[in-house]
């Protein structure tokens, strides 16, 4: 596979001092097989649109203002896409790590539009003597009106560093029903755990934003 090169826009929007002492920056879930894989192994869990994975999902934030929804998701942006982010040790279950390629790419308020690239690792399991992860890269479109935040999760990529070679693997050849599922429904081996923190980093993401707007 073609090697991974990434070209960025560089904009950051300054820190909010009041929201980074709140810890905005997402907790890394360890993969484990739940009891329920239900939430993973459903069809279409992961969406595919034209042949893309795209998820996206609507926040209703009633009653808030543009301007209010705009100034609040701005800030735990800027925080959430910093480069080079660390926090915790890899044996903590909260630890969390921007890499070099992550930032806010736009930030426009008139439009009510936020891009962001994220460039983060993905941490399936953090043994003594064995860590297994992935680095995951994405674009998360924030599109901010009256009473709602649109988002929209896609471009998704993977450097695993469980790969001897560590190629780029896409969402569309590794975590759609096609490639993550076998042939009882069930998650794949190593396709499965991709597949899994993917669809929890979307939730995670979802989530805190959910939190910035009520």
């Amino acid at each position: 596979m073609k090697k991974y090169i990434i070209a960025s826009l560089i904009f950051i929007i300054p820190f909010g001092i009041v929201q980074a002492q709140r810890g905005l920056i997402s907790t890394k879930k360890l993969y484990t097989q739940k009891a329920d894989m239900s939430e993973y192994q459903a069809k279409g869990a992961v969406p595919v649109v034209n042949g893309k994975v795209v998820f996206t999902k609507e926040i209703q934030a009633f009653a808030r203002p543009k301007d209010y929804i705009y100034t609040q998701v701005a800030s735990f942006a800027s925080l959430r896409f910093e480069p080079n982010t660390r926090r915790g040790e890899w044996k903590e279950p909260n630890f969390f790590k921007n890499i070099d390629f992550s930032r806010v790419t736009r930030a426009d308020k008139e439009e009510g539009v936020i891009v962001a690239q994220g460039a983060e690792e993905l941490i399936f399991s953090n043994r003594a003597l064995s860590q297994d992860y992935t680095q995951v890269f994405y674009n998360l479109t924030i599109t901010i009106s009256d009473g709602k935040v649109d988002l929209k999760m896609d471009n998704i990529a993977y450097v695993y560093e469980g790969s001897s070679d560590k190629t780029r693997l896409t969402a569309e050849e590794w975590i759609t029903d096609e490639e993550a599922l076998n042939k009882k429904g069930e998650l794949r081996r190593i396709n499965g755990k991709f597949r899994v923190k993917t669809i929890d980093l979307f939730n995670e993401l979802a989530d805190e934003i959910e939190q910035m707007i009520k």
